[in-house]
């Protein structure tokens, strides 16, 4: 109680407009649930849900509001398909509500969510004495959540927990309040009720934002620049032409990256590691997601088409394809890491349509294989580390504990397909009139082989947990392993 109570003394006024009045375990607990309980908001996920599901269903949406919010939310509560058993739930207010509970406090669940969805939350918490929802036209927010209140529980008063400027009605006729939200939001509380506790609750901080971008991901682009080094054409205007493509494809694949973790929520809250993740944690906001996510992709599409017409299309395309990933490739199996392994060949791709350097076929062989194989090991990879998941069908993907051998072999022998070609690749026309010395170019097959081996070393010991090529950032040998490489181009460039 001591940490709840923690700003209750600083926030409250001495000319708060009520008594100072002593905690009553004979007052009813009224308590909100979007972003107090919860720290999301049910309407979005149901939102969020019906994009993954029912995409289609989205152009209802005008239609069901113009009914009036209460049918909206009824509408979304039916086609969705939100788990309640997985959504983010604030810890330290479950935690005061049992010790409430066990000292004889009469509970009620009182939001503006649809009343079935407040039912289901209500019956898997165990908490509350009574629940109040969203019904029959009747919106429960603001006003209309005031004056419920205080109908069914005037007479015995009533103290409110709730975390937004919705709320506020409530705590004007509210006994005494609970605030969740920062120390400047319990002030403005404290003006027109009594506040007993606040329950520390911060805007999404700029490194959540910085991991809701993936901004560390950014990596993978440099890809776009690999044309531009291979074609030895290292001038001043096709370098920066690159660097601008390079920031912007960074911030359409931002823009995807936080799609997909929108998508994916319901799995990943209930996966080992990515329920950590901004979106599936709560540390973020579903519709700034959204609306973040819009701004990204058009901004990024729009300076492309000042950059290139042929980039801009090239980014039209990485959006589509990604996006039909997202919500429905993904789940297909083997299919899923074919598309995988084509993004990171679009990079190339866009690359090269900024410089207009043309790409070798078997350059554009090498990549996908090389590609390939990374994709499967990340697909292996999750499966070591979600071994119950997949048993019980919630991995996220279609795939279960017997095909970590089959990725092994596509990987591994992927692996050996990627160095072929590059062997091969090193005696074409393109790669003899670049280099003085090409033969020694052969060199940088053992170097990629070794790579990828030990890449597959440790995906099979259980020590690759993200994205390969991210995993790489933080690798000192994958340094070595460039630094090797560079200096064999160099070598083979200069030497006599």
């Amino acid at each position: 109680m001591h940490e709840i109570e923690k700003y209750a003394d600083e926030v409250n006024s001495s000319d708060s407009p009520r008594d100072i009045l002593p905690q009553s375990s004979s007052s009813v607990l009224c308590v909100d649930l979007d972003g107090t309980i919860l720290k999301t908001d049910l309407m979005w996920e149901c939102i969020i849900s019906l994009i993954k599901v029912q995409p289609l269903a989205l152009l209802m949406l005008p239609f069901w509001l113009i009914q009036g919010r209460a049918v909206l939310k009824r509408q979304l509560a039916e086609h969705g398909r939100v788990d309640v058993t997985t959504l983010p739930y604030r810890t330290d207010l479950l935690a005061f509500l049992a010790t409430q509970r066990d000292q004889g406090r009469h509970i009620a669940l009182v939001t503006a969510s649809d009343n079935s969805l407040a039912e289901r939350v209500a019956t898997h918490l165990g908490l509350f004495d009574e629940v109040h929802g969203t019904r029959e036209g009747r919106n429960l927010k603001g006003e209309e959540k005031a004056a419920l209140l205080q109908a069914k529980f005037s007479s015995a008063g009533f103290d409110y927990i709730g975390n937004s400027s919705a709320d506020l009605p409530a705590w004007k006729v509210a006994r005494t309040g609970y605030v969740i939200g920062n120390r400047r939001f319990a002030q403005r509380v404290a003006s027109i009720v009594r506040v007993e506790g606040v329950f520390e609750s911060e805007p999404a901080s700029i490194l959540s934002w910085f991991r809701a971008l993936r901004g560390h991901h950014w990596a993978k682009n440099m890809l776009l620049f690999l044309p531009l080094l291979l074609s030895h054409k290292l001038e001043l205007r096709p370098l920066l032409a690159t660097a601008v493509g390079f920031f912007l494809f960074s911030l359409c694949a931002s823009s995807i990256y936080i799609m997909n973790d929108l998508l994916d929520l319901h799995s990943d809250r209930a996966h080992p590691w990515k329920a950590n993740r901004p979106f599936a944690s709560g540390e973020t906001s579903v519709p700034a997601g959204l609306v973040i996510s819009a701004l990204l992709v058009g901004a990024s599409i729009a300076f492309g088409f000042w950059l290139s017409t042929a980039f801009a299309c090239v980014l039209i395309t990485y959006v589509i394809a990604t996006l039909w990933y997202s919500i429905q490739l993904k789940c297909v199996p083997l299919v899923d890491v074919f598309v995988l392994s084509g993004f990171y060949s679009i990079r190339i791709w866009a690359g090269s349509v900024i410089t207009s350097v043309p790409l070798s076929d078997w350059f554009l062989a090498f990549s996908f294989f090389f590609f390939f194989s990374l994709a499967t090991a990340k697909r292996y990879s999750e499966l070591v580390h979600a071994n119950e998941l997949v048993q019980s069908g919630n991995s996220g993907r279609a795939y279960a504990q017997g095909d970590r051998e089959l990725f092994v072999h596509l990987g591994v022998g992927s692996s050996f397909s990627a160095v072929v070609i590059l062997a091969l690749y090193v005696h074409s026309k393109e790669v003899l009139s670049l280099y003085r010395r090409p033969e020694l170019l052969l060199l940088i097959c053992p170097t990629v082989l070794y790579w990828l081996s030990r890449l597959w070393f440790r995906a099979n010991r259980g020590e690759l947990d993200e994205d390969p090529v991210v995993l790489s950032i933080r690798d000192p040998v994958s340094y070595a392993v460039a630094a090797v490489i560079l200096a064999v181009l160099l070598f083979s460039s200069y030497a006599s």
